[in-house]
């Protein structure tokens, strides 16, 4: 297990390392000049933009901008916005509660909904319950995530006026529109998940030879359907975590939610170079520790999968 966990961790930051350069180089090849977004809309001269470039060191080469960069990050400095004039750290202490609130009531959201229905209609596989769960599933798939939240801003905010349709100056009631939206498609595949999984532990041998013995349908139920089942769902779980975040930059635009999403949003309009790589960063530092913390859960699930690696 401690071994396990020891090497799935230097995978993490190997992992983490390599993808700083990565986002480096992508972000300084986006479109623009950066010297031009930090001179904001005014007419400024030629040896302007070049003291601008002196200031924030855009004048050197990039292999030196990433090492200087990399230095301040192993510090915990994230550097500064090149248009806030702020911290990017000040910034991200702003935005980051926002976003993991909606992502927490998502994966709630997406938890007991996929197992309720995905449990309910696995008994009633066939029928006609089934066959339109698995349609409405198909069609929460297919529908984009702005045509949703623009759907129930109208029917659930302006029409029925039962929840707050943009902001955060409700409390959780402000993120309950946003996080349904960033559900639909989640809620879709975990109830298809756990209706497979469990469609296929309920006709399992030693489901029947349980039945056989005399043991209820509710023991079953605990002991072997949700048990060996509960696997694949912890991976779908720790993988959708990592989806959100990139679904709450939409879903965040559309409520106008002050999170992550809408400052990444923000700042590659913007070519806010700091602003995009540390906020970045930060989604992927977070996605890692969550992939890494589902392989430890799923190995304490089933200890075999640690034999099997």
């Amino acid at each position: 297990m401690t071994l396990f966990v020891v090497r799935r961790g230097a995978g993490a930051v190997a992992t983490f390392l390599s993808s700083t350069v990565l986002v480096f180089i992508i972000t300084f090849a986006l479109p623009g000049d950066p010297a031009r977004a930090i001179a904001g809309h005014r007419q400024v001269t030629a040896s302007t933009l070049s003291a601008i470039r002196a200031r924030y060191g855009l004048d050197q080469p990039l292999w030196e901008q990433y090492i200087r960069w990399l230095g301040r990050l192993f510090r915990g400095d994230l550097g500064e916005s090149f248009v806030a004039r702020r911290p990017v750290s000040d910034m991200m202490q702003e935005a980051l509660p926002v976003t993991l609130t909606l992502v927490v009531l998502t994966v709630v959201i997406e938890v007991v909904l996929g197992l309720v229905v995905g449990a309910s209609v696995a008994r009633r596989s066939g029928q006609r319950s089934d066959n339109a769960v698995l349609a409405v599933c198909t069609i929460g798939l297919s529908v984009p995530l702005f045509v949703v939240g623009s759907l129930t801003q109208d029917l659930f905010g302006i029409d029925l006026r039962w929840l707050p349709v943009a902001g955060t100056r409700n409390g959780i009631f402000s993120y309950v529109l946003p996080a349904l939206t960033l559900a639909l498609p989640g809620i879709a595949i975990a109830v298809r998940l756990v209706r497979a999984e469990s469609i296929t532990q309920l006709r399992a041998p030693h489901t029947r030879t349980a039945r056989g013995k005399g043991i209820t349908e509710a023991a079953i139920l605990r002991r072997h359907v949700v048990r060996n089942g509960s696997v694949p769902f912890v991976s779908f779980v720790g993988l959708e975590i990592g989806a959100l975040v990139g679904g709450a930059i939409v879903v965040e635009r559309v409520f106008n939610l002050p999170g992550v999403g809408r400052a990444i949003a923000q700042a590659i309009s913007q070519r806010d170079n700091a602003t995009i790589i540390g906020f970045t960063m930060a989604i992927i530092a977070v996605y890692l520790l969550v992939d890494l913390l589902t392989d430890v859960a799923t190995m304490a699930l089933d200890p075999r999968i640690e034999r099997s690696s």
